[in-house]
């Protein structure tokens, strides 16, 4: 009992380290970067999964989920996955600090609040038997990140009275299709790496743009 319970926490250790490694790098090489900064993002990451597991709990009970077809697959994707879950953790991206904060610490903080989702996203994966867990592990872990980031551009740029939607959209539309092709076997599953593939080159324009002040 004493050993099968060691390996569950080792487990979830594991799954934890992309985000506490991020922590102290974020803390080591982005001048501003505080140590509660990283606390107060992987929090807010982890409380709201939450409200995205409620949500998305009534919203597979609405007609347009019962269709057993391609479209169908693809809009429960875009709204269940995009739309729900980029929504609310846009939505508790407004509680980041964002007044002493520079955009590079209050992105990273972003980045971490998506970081800690997909982590404890993949703990859940593992409790629950998932097939492609070390798949997901790598994957999920990413797109929830880097969407994270493209919601939290466009946090900020609301913060600040430069509100452009565009990030948004490429958050929510980009991790809809990763989920759509995940959801597939063979050779169509890695259009869903070409899809975290967007959402990192929407990231880096993105913070290109607001930190040349070109919003």
């Amino acid at each position: 009992m004493y050993a099968l319970t060691m390996s569950i926490f080792f487990f979830i250790f594991i799954c934890f380290i992309p985000l506490l490694v991020c922590c102290i790098l974020f803390c080591l090489f982005i001048p501003g970067f505080k140590t509660r900064y990283g606390l107060v993002a992987s929090c807010i990451g982890l409380i709201s999964l939450i409200p995205i597991t409620l949500i998305q709990f009534f919203i597979l009970n609405l007609p347009i989920f019962d269709k057993n077809n391609i479209l169908s697959v693809l809009v429960t994707a875009i709204i269940f996955n995009g739309l729900v879950e980029e929504s609310v953790k846009m939505i508790f991206l407004l509680l980041l600090p964002s007044k002493k904060p520079t955009f590079p610490v209050f992105l990273s903080m972003s980045l971490l609040s998506g970081l800690a989702l997909g982590c404890f996203e993949t703990v859940i994966y593992l409790f629950a038997g998932f097939e492609t867990i070390w798949q997901r592990f790598f994957t999920a872990v990413l797109i929830h990140t880097f969407c994270a980031g493209l919601s939290g551009i466009y946090v900020w740029l609301f913060k600040n009275k430069k509100s452009n939607s565009t990030p948004f959209i490429f958050a929510t539309v980009l991790h809809g299709l990763y989920n759509f092709f995940a959801g597939f076997s063979g050779a169509y599953r890695w259009f869903s790496i070409l899809a975290i593939l967007m959402a990192i080159l929407e990231c880096r324009i993105w913070y290109t743009k607001v930190k040349n002040s070109e919003i």
